[in-house]
């Protein structure tokens, strides 16, 4: 049986979810690492939501006879805006939003949540931005192979 991708899982459902009503769909990208070309040509492309394994990727606590355990898929999402700080916290409140209202919708995962946020703007350059602790989990699941 293959492993799943939480990443793609996680982009998929940001796809799907977005509601350019509340604010305009960022371009979303999974990366290894941030690569400063990527960083430059987001002003050209509009704003840029960025998702990628965060450490540690995956924590697996056994639980009693170690039969069944919780795994916990760590995600980073870094947003980047060249508008405003406003614009940054909407672009999060909109990642905010997703997890929450979509907390049990996926399918190789029981629930996603949304951990932090936390600000690291360069007002300097006129970029914003933040990056969002998200979680998959998957709790009392066999863990034999």
């Amino acid at each position: 049986m293959a492993e799943v991708i939480p990443l793609e899982d996680v982009q998929s459902l940001f796809n799907s979810q977005w509601n350019i009503s509340n604010v305009a769909k960022p371009q979303l990208l999974i990366v290894n690492n941030t690569n400063q070309e990527l960083l430059v040509e987001f002003r050209n492309r509009g704003d840029l939501v960025i998702f990628r394994p965060d450490s540690p990727a995956l924590e697996e606590i056994p639980l009693g006879n170690h039969k069944y355990g919780n795994r916990s898929y760590n995600i980073l999402s870094e947003i980047y805006t060249s508008t405003n700080r406003q614009k940054l916290y909407d672009l999060m409140g909109e990642i905010r939003r997703i997890c929450h209202n979509q907390r049990h919708s996926m399918t190789n995962f029981q629930r996603i949540l949304y951990r932090n946020f936390v600000e690291r703007s360069q007002e300097e350059d006129n970029i914003w931005h933040g990056q969002i602790s998200i979680v998959l989990e998957n709790v009392s699941i066999i863990l034999d192979t």
